[in-house]
């Protein structure tokens, strides 16, 4: 069973705080590597993100009448944003369930668990099936 933890920021209520104090609130640098590598060597952790701020580089993408639009225009205003992504692979819910909770950063942003109904190979092999 695979699962998409989606990790939400939200500037406003870690300001004042420097990346070193988060990474301390986290358990620092070695904690957070050693449970990376523990869950990767198990197969569990398949894929970690971060994604740049709103702003810094986004852009959109929009058919219209069938021409591509790319629109830089600014987002909506929020105080929450996506700020990453994990991608597990577990044998049950409770688990995946039990690994998100270990994410250090579950102790100052929201993370977001939702399981996967369709992935990469999933897809492939509806595409071969039809």
């Amino acid at each position: 069973m695979k699962f998409l933890l989606l990790i939400h920021n939200n500037a406003e209520a870690l300001e004042g705080y420097t990346e070193q104090q988060l990474v301390e609130l986290s358990g620092g640098r070695d904690h957070v590597a050693e449970l990376a590598r523990t869950l990767m060597e198990s197969g569990e952790l398949v894929s970690v993100l971060a994604l740049d701020e709103p702003g810094r580089s986004t852009e959109d993408v929009q058919l219209v009448a069938g021409t591509p639009v790319i629109s830089d225009r600014p987002l909506l205003e929020t105080k929450e944003y996506l700020a990453g992504a994990m991608v597990l692979n577990c044998a049950s819910r409770e688990r995946a369930l039990e690994i998100a909770a270990q994410i250090p950063l579950a102790q100052f942003r929201r993370v977001e668990f939702r399981e996967i109904r369709l992935d990469q190979d999933d897809f492939l092999a509806e595409l071969n099936e039809s």
